[in-house]
């Protein structure tokens, strides 16, 4: 898979909503975020990508320029999001100056087969010891691939494997 097509299944494939952790700023954004993303205001949605993502992207206009095309043709195609929701966020781990954490994503999209959900990992990270949080969803990436793109995730990251099943 390309490095482009790879950022653009972490950029599109976001999934969000309120994650019950310990920070409220984290779950405040995240339903910021989850907003932005559900309504397609993907300009405000990339304020929550994580910087090195958007610099992959060719920059945030290009960013939500690939997103919304990303969209329309899912959309196009009969693919659309139904449900966002998070579960089991980890504690939170300090490498350098990040806060980073996982949370497991459930997302259950319309599909021309039925509807499929799907959990995978989102990683959260802040510079600011949990004020603001952007960030990676790691679209089923296994850990190698994300630590590969991203080397400043802390070794003890947790990155579960992809599920997916047929729910109707």
């Amino acid at each position: 898979m390309s490095k482009k097509i790879l950022i653009l299944f972490l950029t599109i494939s976001f999934s969000f909503a309120l994650a019950q952790t310990k920070n409220e700023n984290l779950n405040a954004q995240l339903g910021e975020m989850k907003k932005f993303f559900l309504a397609g205001d993907y300009e405000n949605f990339a304020n929550y990508t994580y910087p090195k993502v958007i610099e992959m992207m060719g920059g945030k206009s290009n960013m939500v320029k690939v997103t919304k095309q990303g969209m329309d043709k899912m959309k196009d195609d009969g693919f659309s999001f139904t449900d966002l929701n998070f579960k089991n966020p980890t504690e939170f781990l300090k490498k350098g100056k990040e806060l980073q954490c996982s949370i497991t994503q459930v997302i259950v999209m319309k599909t021309p087969r039925g509807k499929i959900e799907s959990e995978y990992t989102l990683i959260g990270i802040s510079n600011d010891n949990g004020q603001k949080w952007t960030f990676i969803d790691t679209s089923g990436k296994e850990k190698e691939t994300m630590l590969k793109y991203f080397p400043n995730l802390h070794e003890d990251i947790i990155i579960k494997p992809k599920k997916q099943k047929l729910i109707e």
